[in-house]
């Protein structure tokens, strides 16, 4: 039996944890602790001292020879119990994290649910020795450091999805946008996760999102949507735009639509779309007062041609008046069978017909 023994971290160099197999050991026995790590003895359970770097004598209730007299009621084993746990205080670099697609959000500029992946990695450092051993790793035989982020993954994710949930829709930036604030969004991150991560003796140094991804179909969705956005910005109008001159189309050729709208309110409506104030030509369409108007218009132009207003500031107009002499505001013509308002550039009457 040896009187005394010499332990020294033999495990492998990118182990965060390593325990000496030398257990038990007499008082007096020496420890070795190279510049790269700490040691943390503990007796009886009890995480007792913490070493740096040097050569240092143990003391234990551990004494030679008596040591066998004092075991024989426990049949050998020791009353006690003493381990050294080596833990490495290297800076860990490039430990890669990541999320699949489990994160789903709303595009807010194209309106799309994404599932989102993110993936990326982290530097980080021990910063307390005895914290970390006794909140993260709880007197294992070893520890490594991808079993670190694997235990913070969810951490990560929660962190990350607040996050990027806020500049999606806070500040309303779109997936397409986000892979080019990366590194923004990984420093303030990073800052949200280092008081968490310190809570576990762990400092982290660095934190990079390298990519975020979705899946093909998500993507396409977004590209299909961005494409078409763009498309109606070159030609000046807006999605909604859009959707409002299909009603105005609709309107026009549907007589009968809601009473006796369709004739008389689908011409001027349409009129409105192209010449005039397309955001609100709807909402106007359907008021009580709009509604009675273009029946009485209608019911006017039957019995005279020459009541003749401008379509936007009302003004009293010729029949031969292309556009207002007030507001400027373009005028449609007027069948001279059926008396419908046309459109400004037609070559006949929608309504029956005849050639302008």
């Amino acid at each position: 039996m040896n009187i005394s023994q010499v332990l020294q971290f033999e495990g492998a160099m990118d182990s965060l944890i390593w325990k000496s197999p030398i257990e038990d050991f007499n008082t007096t026995s020496q420890l070795i602790v190279d510049e790269t790590h700490e040691a943390l003895l503990v007796i009886n359970g009890n995480a007792c001292d913490l070493f740096g770097p040097g050569r240092h004598t143990l003391e234990t209730p551990n004494i030679p020879f008596v040591q066998r007299i004092i075991n024989i009621p426990t049949d050998g084993k020791t009353s006690f119990p003493c381990k050294v746990f080596f833990i490495n205080k290297v800076h860990q670099m490039d430990i890669t994290w990541g999320i699949p697609g489990e994160i789903t959000l709303n595009d807010p500029v194209y309106d799309i649910f994404l599932h989102i992946g993110m993936c990326g990695n982290m530097n980080f450092q021990i910063a307390d020795s005895r914290k970390f051993m006794l909140k993260m790793v709880g007197f294992r035989d070893y520890f490594e450091a991808d079993e670190m982020v694997s235990k913070f993954r969810g951490i990560i994710k929660q962190y990350v999805k607040s996050y990027i949930s806020k500049i999606m829709n806070v500040r309303k930036v779109s997936y397409f946008d986000m892979n080019e604030n990366l590194f923004d969004i990984s420093k303030e991150v990073k800052e949200q996760l280092k008081p968490i991560f310190a809570d576990y003796g762990v400092d982290v140094l660095q934190f990079f999102i390298e990519s975020i991804t979705v899946p093909d179909e998500d993507f396409n969705a977004v590209k299909k949507a961005k494409e078409a956005n763009t498309s109606r910005r070159i030609q000046g109008y807006t999605w909604r735009e859009e959707r409002q001159m299909d009603i105005a189309e609709t309107f026009a050729g549907n007589e009968g639509t809601i009473g006796n709208v369709g004739g008389a309110v689908g011409g001027f409506m349409i009129g409105k779309v192209f010449g005039g104030n397309i955001a609100d030509f709807t909402n106007d369409a359907f008021k009580p007062e709009n509604r009675s108007n273009a029946n009485s218009s209608k019911n006017s132009q039957n019995t005279t041609s020459a009541a003749c207003f401008c379509s936007q500031c009302k003004n009293s107009l010729t029949e031969d008046m292309l556009f207002c002499p007030k507001c400027g505001a373009r005028q449609a013509k007027q069948c001279a069978n059926c008396h419908t308002r046309l459109l400004p550039d037609a070559a006949f009457c929608h309504q029956c017909g005849t050639p302008c």
